[in-house]
């Protein structure tokens, strides 16, 4: 699976684009682990936990930013994190024990995750960040 360009996913709010940027990365690296023939449950391991120790910190700057410019639908936006990151733990959980599998499911996750969420509901407050700052 080829690696994801961060520059699909700007929204030109410099410290949201480093802090995907960041996400982008880590994803590409465990793509990476997981297409090499000798997997690597340690290094798949660690990478997982940069990924939810990451999410966490860019969640939580990214709800304060929302908040400073009276992003509307910051709720929701907390409800759609809230999702990203059960879903997250749930994969962290059972990483341990089935390896490569959940790898590959962390794999997709992360890359629908980015997509999506990304493009998606972080362009909405960008959009409303132009429109009102």
């Amino acid at each position: 699976m080829p690696a994801i360009d961060p520059r699909l996913l700007y929204l030109s709010i410099p410290e949201m684009d480093a802090d995907h940027e960041r996400l982008v990365a880590i994803t590409n690296k465990i793509s990476a682990i997981v297409e090499q023939p000798e997997f690597r449950q340690k290094d798949f391991s660690a990478e997982l936990r940069a990924l939810k120790d990451y999410t966490l910190k860019h969640f939580s700057a990214e709800e304060a930013y929302m908040a400073k410019i009276g992003f509307p639908k910051l709720a929701e936006h907390k409800v759609q994190h809230e999702k990203i990151i059960e879903a997250l733990a749930t994969l962290a959980a059972e990483g341990p024990t089935k390896g490569a599998r959940i790898a590959l499911s962390l794999r997709l996750f992360t890359q629908v995750w980015l997509f999506e969420h990304i493009s998606g509901h972080d362009a909405e407050y960008a959009k409303f960040a132009k429109a009102n700052t």
